[in-house]
Formats: C-alpha cells, structure tokens, sequence
C-alpha cells in the first residue's frame, strides 16, 4: 500500500513605518497609457484614512439552531446579491444566510457518497454561483454545488500535482487558484524519489491553478523563499490502524517573508513574496506585468525581538500537554497520543535553536476588494501584527492613505457595495462572523 509521505514541514504556530511612496506598474497591455504605469506625484509621507462603516449582522452562536453552531469556519464569500457563505470545515458544508443573516440553505453534508465530504479542507464561490468543496481525501475531489445547493458533480484531483491551500479563490475563467497548500509525494513500497523531484529550487512556493473540467491543474508562478534549513528533527508513531507513522520537521524560523495573493477582476493574481515592501501582478500566462513597491526599510532583527519570539513561542506550547492531538491527513486520522510527549520535548528544542531572519518581512498580508483596490497590511514593531497599519491602494498604484492599527483591518472577505465581513472569535472559542458596510474612506 503506497505511503503517503510529505516534504518535512514546519509547525506554524501563532505568535514605523512612515515613508515615501513610489509605485511602479509596467503592465503587458500595450492600450494602457503610459501615464498609468508609472506614478512619481505621490506624497511623501502616508496620507491618514478614517473609515466610516455601519453594523449590520452577527452569525453564530454557543447554542442555537445547528446551522448557527459552527465547527471550524475556515473561509466566507459574498455572492453577488450580498448573501454570505460560511465554509465550515469543522463540519464539513456551506452555509448560507441573507443580507440580514437569516439562514437560506445549507450546501453539502459529511460522508461517503455523491455530494458528501470527507474532509473539507477548503471551499470557493464562483461568479455563476456554483459553490465548490475541496475533498482532502482519498481520493481527493473538488465537489460542485449549483446556485441552489444541489450537487452537480464531483472532479477528481491528483494530490501529487498539487493540494490547495485554505485560501481558495475564483479567476475570472472559472478556474482556482490558491498557494500554501502541502506538498505531498505518493511511493509504493522500496519507492524512492526521482532526481527530477529534488530541484534546487524545491523551497520556492507554487500558486496553483486548479481546473474544475478535470484538466491537470498547473503552477502559475513560483513565489520567492528563503533558502530551507535541513530536517534535523523527526518523531515516530502510529495511526490508529497500526502502520508506521513518522514525521519530520525542519529547524523553527522565525520571521519568513508571507506569501499573500489576491485576485484582480481582469484575472492577474497580486501576490506579495519578499521581505521589501513589493507587490506583483502575475497575469493569466504566468508573467509578471507589473509591481507596486515602496521604499520601506525592513525593521532588524534585534536580540530582544528575538528574546520576545522564543518566549511567545513556549507560551503557545502551554496547552500542548497529555494525550489527543490528532491530524487529519488523507490516509486517516492520526492520534499523537503516543507521540504526544516526543513533540513536547522537539518543540522546546526547535525554539532553542531557532533561525530567524535578519530583518521582520514589511507586508504581512493583502487582498484585494470589489472595487479592486489593493489593501495591504504592514507589520507593526518587533513583527507585533496587530500594531500594524494598512496602506489602501488601486491596481494602478495611486495610493489612496493608510488606516491605522487601530482602525479597519483587513476582513475574510468583501463582498458588493461596501460589504465586509470578519470571522472572529471569542474567550471560549466559539467563533462567530461579523458583517459591516463600509460606507466611506476618507482622508483626514
């Protein structure tokens, strides 16, 4: 029976910038002025924005209907009639509520059979309105639901060629793209990898492009990414039916340039890979067309951030404590239970000898909303996202001004005529989504 082995990987646990702008887009258009491309009118110190927005609805609950008692929302989509989807992996569907929050439907259900789920590991919600459903399992499929909520068809998709991340969002031509999903290789027994599958450049992060027509999906751009450091740590197991189990983890790092994408309505993917403050338009051919940049200087690395890292890091480990840590992978349900006190002692070791980066990457995330501005989140002093600003910008590069880190954040999703909505939690994890308008963006 073939393993199912993945590259090493890393846990991922959770844990000034005033300046000049200058914005430099090239783009493949040749009807585009140049005028548009090139822009050196802008100020020379960020331009504040007050957000004016309006509350319209709350969903979720500890205890209510079961529609309305989440498992684990991963992502939600606006459609265009402003009806929200909520991608509930945790229990594996859709569900689906008007403008006012009322419930609508709810879009497909656990199990084994046609338009049944698995594994729910990511979702989309195309511009006809078909509703689509990763399947994380074996084997795994992308299950399509109409406007309505019924099943039209399941599409097979091959692990090997490329798994999509949890962010999963529609192009123009009815096609996915997503990244940060996990590499995995397929062996039989005695099977070893080909030379053709360890490339030098095997660390850099594919975007992918995922075919609802049963075509092979593709890499559309390979983003940038430090150089690895070794595996130099793996712990041994079971699953819980009995086959051998072993995981392997490369150095901790600390401080790794994000890769952040978003959709423009013409199809280019922005796509934000580096440590400088630059944002790429890769277009439907895999080219890159054109960049937004600011000379922004990375904040150093110092002793006492790095100080600050580690401890944060061992006050993550605090709840990883006895038995029941489990992960959910396409061969099963694997129970750590035995391994629990391997990981413990890895994991203080791991912060011990972290790799950090000698400098906090500038951008720490982007989307782009309706309107197709650019909102791009900055990290705030000592890699602290939450001290963050956001700088808002169109696809051109005229920057509009910067919210402040106490202001709007960037939300789950947009949706039309101003609609946001925020996926948030309480002191008791029960997770509920807030949904706003934003009535204006104005500079002060």
């Amino acid at each position: 029976m073939p393993k199912h082995r993945p590259h090493p990987t890393r846990l991922p646990l959770p844990f000034l910038l005033p300046s000049l702008w200058l914005a430099t887009v090239s783009c493949g258009d040749a009807a585009r002025d140049a005028s548009e491309t090139t822009r050196d009118d802008s100020p020379a110190t960020d331009i504040p924005l007050a957000a004016t927005t309006e509350h319209l609805y709350r969903v979720g609950a500890l205890v209510g209907e079961d529609w309305e008692t989440f498992g684990s929302i991963r992502s939600v989509h606006f459609d265009a009639s402003g009806n929200l989807h909520l991608f509930d992996a945790g229990a594996h569907r859709m569900v689906v509520v008007d403008t006012a929050g009322n419930h609508l439907r709810t879009v497909g259900t656990q199990g084994e059979g046609p338009g049944e789920i698995q594994n729910a590991h990511a979702a989309a919600l195309l511009a006809d309105g078909r509703t689509v459903i990763y399947d994380f399992s074996s084997p795994a499929a992308f299950e399509i639901f109409d406007p309505g909520g019924e099943f039209l068809e399941s599409v097979t998709s091959e692990i090997n060629k490329g798994v999509p991340g949890e962010l999963l969002l529609p192009l123009p031509n009815g096609r996915l793209v997503s990244m940060g999903g996990p590499t995995i290789r397929m062996y039989g027994p005695g099977e070893a990898p080909d030379e053709d599958e360890l490339r030098e450049d095997d660390h850099l992060r594919d975007i992918h492009v995922f075919a609802l027509d049963g075509s092979d999906q593709s890499v559309l751009y390979r983003a940038w990414n430090l150089p690895p450091t070794d595996s130099d740590e793996s712990i041994d197991g079971s699953s819980e039916d009995g086959s051998d189990l072993s995981m392997s983890f490369n150095r901790m790092r600390a401080f790794d340039p994000r890769l952040s994408i978003g959709v423009l309505s013409d199809g280019r993917v922005a796509v934000a890979d580096s440590v400088a403050y630059e944002v790429k338009f890769v277009a439907m051919d895999g080219t890159v067309d054109g960049t937004i940049s600011r000379p922004v200087a990375p904040e150093p690395v110092t002793e006492a951030v790095k100080d600050a890292t580690r401890a944060a890091r061992l006050e993550g480990f605090g709840g990883m404590t006895g038995g029941g840590l489990r992960f959910q992978t396409v061969v099963g349900e694997v129970n750590l239970g035995d391994m629990q006190e391997q990981l413990q002692t890895m994991l203080i070791r791991q912060v011990e000898t972290m790799v950090f980066t000698e400098e906090i990457p500038v951008i720490a995330d982007l989307a782009v909303d309706r309107e197709d501005r650019l909102w791009i989140a900055r990290m705030g002093p000592g890699g602290d996202e939450a001290a963050g600003t956001t700088d808002v910008v169109t696809a051109n590069g005229e920057y509009i001004g910067t919210l402040p880190a106490d202001g709007l954040r960037i939300p789950a999703a947009f949706g039309p005529g101003g609609l946001m909505a925020y996926i948030e939690s309480d002191e008791m994890d029960v997770q509920t989504v807030r949904v706003i308008r934003l009535l204006s963006l104005d500079r002060r």
